[in-house]
């Protein structure tokens, strides 16, 4: 009788949930390997949104990285032709004008005056002054405040982070300035817009003067991820919610699926699912050694923010030349938009254009309450204001909403992660990873490597939750270029 191989569960068909399971497959081709996804398709974020002869992503996934890893990996999925150069252009509606962003000097001056670019520029001079205390920042205003000081902080970078996160910046972890601006070097990035000049020597991109995207959006590369897995002999569960975990303290034996399948035997399972939703699992299936309460505790306290997305059609065949437009202001419900048809004009009808406008909100807020009817109204209501369109331009508007969109950096939320690490720690056959699984605001490519580190660990190490959870900070470096 032949000896069955290994059977891997993925929990999440998202890109860092489909490249474990196409590295799986990869290093140990003879396993069975099983991807469990709740939509129905694969790819998570990485989905494409359809409105009838439009397409727009959740939001545009540019295609870049600084990962060997996945430049590697990238010619596999993605065909030559298929690739796009897009060349970037952004504005900000600033106290309401449009500007260039990143901002540029001259246009700075020439719309806001001598006076307050030298008040911008004698905040930087203050703020450096205070990163030579040598402090470590305590908080993500303190953080921006020393890298543009406090009148760039207080014009631009405070309203907006309030804006998008919704909650007081100097609630926020110093993290989300370091993952986000150019590794915790925002100071050199005001100077040189201060000084108007090109710094020389070679740097790591702060923002991306042209970035390549994928023709028709980047559904094109998770069908051909899914296809990479399914042709290595994975197995892809679509419309399959996973509602539970069973087996004994220490080891997953089986995973509960919500219909699509009886409950399926594992010797092993990666998670890509929300970090909290797993520790719920692990606790009522009594598979860790750990206090479940406290780690439910811990779980329930850890908050993602959701995101709105409203598409408004427009008859015209373009409303801006812009890639994003950035809305700091709060008198708009949103707090940026984009325009899928400027990154690849065949996701939109000739003479026709779609603007995505991007709404962020806590669960609890009463923007999340209100209906999808309720916040395309308001959206279109609050669209005319910024005099990109006008009302007969509007031919349709449609809404969509992503629960966990953005984990939120709360200035605890690593004391929170490391407790629940330790609680899922003993599980000897059970790794996290992912944006969701380990709670990391991250750009694509940096989730696929997850992935693919989480199924090197599950196929080379003896103790592959042991190893996984004392080597989390192999992903510290990761940050995200605008």
């Amino acid at each position: 009788m032949t000896e069955l191989q290994p059977h891997i569960a993925v929990l999440g068909g998202g890109v860092a949930g489909l490249a474990a399971a196409y590295r799986l497959l990869q290093l140990r081709p003879e396993w069975r390997v099983i991807v469990l996804e709740e939509g129905d398709q694969p790819g998570g974020l990485a989905s494409s949104w359809k409105l009838g002869k439009f397409t727009a992503d959740l939001g545009p996934h540019r295609i870049y990285t600084e990962l060997p890893e996945i430049k590697k990996l990238l010619p596999e999925l993605i065909d030559q032709g298929e690739m796009l150069t897009v060349e970037r252009r952004s504005e900000m509606l600033l106290d309401g004008k449009y500007i260039t962003y990143p901002i540029q000097p001259g246009e700075m001056l020439s719309k806001f005056g001598p006076a307050k670019v030298a008040g911008l520029a004698a905040g930087v001079a203050r703020g450096k002054a205070r990163a030579l205390t040598g402090k470590h920042p305590v908080n993500y205003e303190d953080a921006m405040i020393r890298a543009f000081g406090t009148s760039a902080y207080r014009m631009i970078i405070g309203p907006y982070t309030e804006k998008v996160w919704k909650i007081a910046p100097a609630d926020l972890s110093e993290d989300v300035a370091r993952v986000r601006v150019s590794a915790g070097n925002a100071t050199r990035l005001m100077s040189q817009w201060l000084k108007g000049g090109q710094e020389s020597g070679e740097k790591r991109p702060t923002s991306l003067k042209q970035f390549a995207y994928i023709r028709g959006g980047v559904q094109g590369l998770v069908d051909t991820l899914t296809r990479k897995v399914e042709d290595a002999g994975g197995n892809i569960l679509t419309n399959c919610i996973v509602t539970g975990l069973t087996g004994e303290p220490g080891r997953v034996r089986q995973v509960i699926t919500h219909r699509c399948a009886p409950p399926i035997a594992v010797d092993a399972v990666i998670s890509t699912v929300p970090i909290p939703d797993l520790t719920e699992m692990v606790s009522t299936g009594g598979l860790s050694t750990g206090d479940g309460a406290v780690a439910m505790e811990t779980a329930q306290s850890l908050e993602y923010v959701g995101l709105m997305l409203v598409a408004v059609m427009i008859n015209r065949d373009q409303v801006s030349p812009n890639s994003w437009i950035y809305f700091p202001g709060h008198d708009l419900i949103f707090n940026r938009a984009y325009e899928p048809g400027n990154f690849d004009p065949s996701m939109k009808p000739q003479g026709q254009s779609m603007l995505v406008f991007e709404i962020t909100a806590r669960w609890d807020s009463d923007i999340w309450r209100k209906s999808n009817d309720e916040i395309i109204r308001q959206t279109i209501a609050d669209s005319l204001k910024t005099n990109l369109f006008t009302a007969e331009d509007i031919n349709d508007a449609a809404a969509l909403r992503v629960a966990h969109a953005y984990p939120l950096y709360t200035r605890d939320y690593r004391l929170k992660l490391q407790r629940l690490y330790d609680y899922l720690r003993p599980v000897s056959n059970l790794i996290t990873t992912g944006r969701q699984g380990l709670f990391n605001h991250n750009n694509m490519d940096h989730s696929m490597l997850m992935g693919m580190r989480a199924a090197e660990a599950l196929t080379e190490k003896s103790a592959p939750a042991q190893t996984w959870y004392s080597n989390l900070d192999q992903f510290a470096h990761f940050r995200i270029v605008d």
